[in-house]
């Protein structure tokens, strides 16, 4: 016979509750949730059935691509990181109901007690992602007296009730990754997320009164949310305020074909370095020039519509003069909002930040420039008091495995990384 909901909450929160002694006594508390990275494929993008795109398998995370390496994790841990940052796709927590979703909480009982086992403290982070349009961060957030969004709310609450059994504080819930709104302006997205973070921040609060929460800035979260979020009703709640970090993305996203000519970044605008004057223009032009040029699959008007996005993607680049000390200006920027907000620096967390990567097929940032710029990044975020987690640890376009054994980290990207710095 299946559980009622409240005997598997009583039950679900017992086994968190009885996390083995290791794992408690690993993590100084003072040292939670400083230095991590997100793990996007064990609970995203859920199956779907194949006579209905819009419906999830009863079990959409067991699937081989959910499996996620357990030397990996292993190294993980021994590498000096202290937390790990787990993605839901949120579709199949609102969606599946009865016996099903039982056994996707318990799924998400099992996958933190498999990190606490490894002494690694847990964000569990909210992340509407558009496979499913009906469950996209813009669908939820389009009507907030809608079925949707308290349909969301309602999943807070319950994620909120389930993750509370963790007394120790090794689990965080993170709201909502990257809100943002369909055509709407600025202005109307700030007021709409705050109202919304607003809401489902209580509904946390009131089924979990000390669980850590994550908030976050309106319009993808990135600086100019944080900069326009206020933090004054979350001051005496126990709350990390994030926000995340790709710039300039035609460094950091170089490579990905976004599919429009206005698109920040292009299959062919590759060999971008960091700092953007580490290599000249015209041996950055060459090489984009050959790319296109050997492209057997572009005819000739594509080679020009292509060359002429590249070129100005390089222009923009040059012209914004990536380095150290641009880095150094955006985060003292958040400074700035921390002092004038009066949040502790370290209630500030760089939620995501990553580059991606060569392997294969795949065509993107080259390793020593990849490095220099996590170095700078992470470096500057600790230097400002702030945690950070990077984005990701195992996808293939950004993850930081070793391209030849997905058990192991890559130590020469690791060692560039301000693990070894004191907090």
């Amino acid at each position: 016979m299946p559980l009622t909901r409240r005997e598997f909450l009583s039950t679900a929160t017992a086994a968190l509750a009885a996390l083995p002694a290791r794992a408690r006594a690993s993590a100084d508390p003072g040292r939670l949730f400083h230095r991590g990275g997100s793990i996007h494929t064990m609970m995203n993008w859920g199956a779907l059935r194949e006579d209905d795109r819009a419906r999830y398998l009863p079990r959409p995370f067991d699937m081989p691509r959910n499996a996620f390496p357990a030397g990996l994790v292993e190294d993980f841990a021994r590498a000096g990181f202290d937390f790990i940052r787990l993605t839901l796709d949120v579709g199949p927590f609102m969606q599946l109901q009865g016996a099903d979703k039982e056994a996707l909480e318990t799924r998400l009982v099992d996958n933190i007690r498999l990190f606490h086992d490894r002494g690694l403290s847990v964000i569990v982070d909210c992340h509407p992602v558009e496979q499913v349009p009906a469950y996209s961060p813009q669908a939820i957030l389009e009507d907030l007296e809608g079925p949707l969004f308290a349909g969301y709310t309602a999943m807070i609450g319950r994620l909120a009730t389930l993750l509370s059994g963790v007394t120790s504080g090794h689990v965080a819930l993170e709201l909502m990754n990257e809100p943002v709104m369909r055509n709407a302006s600025r202005r109307t997205q700030v007021m709409v997320w705050n109202a919304a973070q607003l809401v489902l921040h209580d509904t946390a609060r009131r089924a979990a009164g000390d669980l850590l929460l994550v908030l976050t800035g309106a319009d993808y979260g990135g600086l100019g949310g944080l900069r326009d979020l206020d933090p004054s009703p979350f001051i005496d709640s126990n709350t990390l305020f994030s926000f995340h970090y790709y710039m300039p993305i035609t460094f950091t996203h170089q490579g990905v074909d976004f599919g429009t000519s206005d698109a920040p970044a292009s299959p062919y605008a590759v060999g971008l370095p960091y700092p953007y004057d580490a290599v000249s223009a015209q041996e950055i032009e060459a090489g984009i020039e050959a790319r296109i040029a050997g492209d057997a699959a572009l005819d000739e008007a594509r080679k020009t519509a292509e060359r002429e996005h590249a070129r100005r993607i390089l222009k923009g680049f040059l012209s914004d003069a990536w380095n150290r000390g641009r880095i150094q200006s955006d985060f003292a920027e958040v400074e700035s909002w921390a002092d004038r907000n009066g949040v502790a620096r370290h209630r500030v967390i760089l939620g995501e930040f990553g580059t991606t990567r060569s392997l294969g097929d795949l065509t993107g940032v080259d390793d020593l420039y990849r490095r220099r710029w996590m170095s700078d990044v992470t470096h500057l975020a600790q230097a400002g008091g702030f945690r950070w987690a990077l984005w990701d640890i195992n996808s293939a376009d950004m993850g930081i495995s070793r391209s030849d054994d997905e058990n192991r980290l890559d130590q020469d990207l690791i060692a560039a990384l301000a693990i070894s710095d004191p907090l």
